[in-house]
C-alpha cells in the first residue's frame, strides 16, 4: 500500500505533467505570434509564461516540504531532488517561449513553414513529457526532441544562405530564433532523463 509520501508524490508527479503542458502552450502562442507578427499573441504568450514560473515556483515549494513532513528513504530523496530540479527546468522552458514571443520579427515569409515545423516539433517535445513524468516510456521524447534538431538545422541552413540577398541581420535574427527552440528542446531532454528515475511507482 502506497505511502503517505508516495500519495503525494505522485499529485507532484502530475502537476509536473501539467506544467510541461502550459509551458507547451505558452511555445505553442509564442510560435503562431512570431509567426504572424501579432502582438496579442505575444502578450497570451508571456502571461502563458508567468504562469508557468508561478506553478514552477509552486512545485518547488511542495517537493522542498516533503521530506520536512515526512521521513523518506534515501531513494525517495533522490525523486524529491530531480523533482525540485524537474520543476526548474520546466520553468526555464516557460522563459524560453517568452523569448520567442519576444523575437525581432517579422520572419520572411520563404522561411515561415520551416519555423512553424521547428516550433510544432518543440511544443510536441514538451507535450511527450506528461507521459514520462507519470512514469511512461522516454523514447517518445527522445524522437520527438530528434525531430526538433532536424527543423533547427533547416531553418540554420535556411539563415546561412540568405545573408547575401535577405541582409545580415535577417539571417542573425532567424538563426536567433531557431536557436531558442535548439535550446527548449535541450532541456526538455534533460528533463526526460530526470524524469526517468522520478516518476513515482502509481502515478
Amino acid at each position: 500500500m502506497p505511502t503517505a509520501f508516495q500519495k503525494e508524490l505522485v499529485t507532484l508527479a502530475h502537476r509536473l505533467a501539467d506544467l510541461g503542458d502550459l509551458a507547451a502552450i505558452a511555445l505553442e502562442e509564442a510560435t503562431r505570434a512570431v509567426l504572424e507578427s501579432d502582438h496579442t499573441l505575444g502578450g497570451r504568450a508571456r502571461e502563458q509564461a508567468a504562469a508557468v514560473a508561478a506553478l514552477g515556483a509552486a512545485c518547488e515549494d511542495q517537493a522542498c516540504a516533503l521530506p520536512a513532513l515526512h521521513a523518506p528513504r534515501e531513494a525517495e530523496v533522490k525523486a524529491v531532488v530531480a523533482a525540485v530540479h524537474i520543476a526548474a527546468d520546466l520553468t526555464r522552458m516557460g522563459g524560453l517561449a517568452r523569448e520567442v514571443a519576444g523575437s525581432r520579427g517579422p520572419v520572411p515569409p520563404e522561411v515561415r513553414p520551416a519555423v512553424a515545423r521547428l516550433g510544432g516539433h518543440a511544443v510536441a517535445a514538451a507535450r511527450a513529457l506528461r507521459e514520462v513524468l507519470v512514469g511512461g516510456d522516454r523514447a517518445v521524447v527522445g524522437s520527438a526532441v530528434a525531430l526538433v534538431g532536424a527543423a533547427e538545422r533547416e531553418v540554420r541552413a535556411w539563415a546561412d544562405g540568405c545573408a547575401g540577398s535577405r541582409g545580415a541581420g535577417v539571417a542573425v535574427e532567424v538563426a536567433l530564433l531557431a536557436a531558442v527552440y535548439g535550446r527548449f528542446a535541450g532541456v526538455v531532454e534533460g528533463v526526460g532523463r530526470r524524469a526517468a528515475g522520478f516518476a513515482p511507482v502509481g502515478a
